[in-house]
């Protein structure tokens, strides 16, 4: 009987473990999201800022996936492969994002913390130009 409740314990314990792997993502430094931006051309980066922030400016290349459809929208056509770089405002939406990402998808996500508030403390550089929704995703 100890041996049955400790079995049962132990693969509590293990598919416990593995969903937890499943929904983690990384908050990642400025400085390390734009390492990641250059190091490798297969990535998917994208703005999950609001309309209204995404006037403060973005980084160059980003998708613009203000809502949870067209972020799934942009994730069903993105190789697995491709980690995905995402950011908004000030790290909590793009936070919200990447727990929706790991929850139907299998990417390594990194979400910038701070946001590109603190990428433009950093002076990382940003763009201004108006938005393209598009993408080929």
């Amino acid at each position: 009987m100890k041996h049955l409740l400790f079995i049962s314990i132990l693969i509590l314990l293990v598919n416990l473990t593995s969903q937890a792997q499943k929904i983690e993502f990384k908050k990642v430094s400025s400085k390390k999201f734009k390492s990641l931006i250059l190091e490798d051309n297969n990535h998917v980066l994208i703005d999950a800022s609001t309309t209204i922030d995404q006037l403060n400016g973005h980084i160059p290349g980003a998708i613009f996936a203000e809502t949870s459809e067209k972020l799934f929208s942009i994730l069903d056509t993105t190789p697995i492969s491709y980690p995905i770089l995402i950011y908004c405002k000030y790290g909590k939406r793009s936070q919200r994002a990447g727990w929706l990402i790991k929850e139907k998808y299998t990417h390594q996500v990194y979400s910038l913390k701070g946001g590109i508030s603190e990428w433009n403390e950093k002076r990382f550089g940003i763009n201004n130009a108006a938005i393209n929704n598009t993408s080929n995703y």
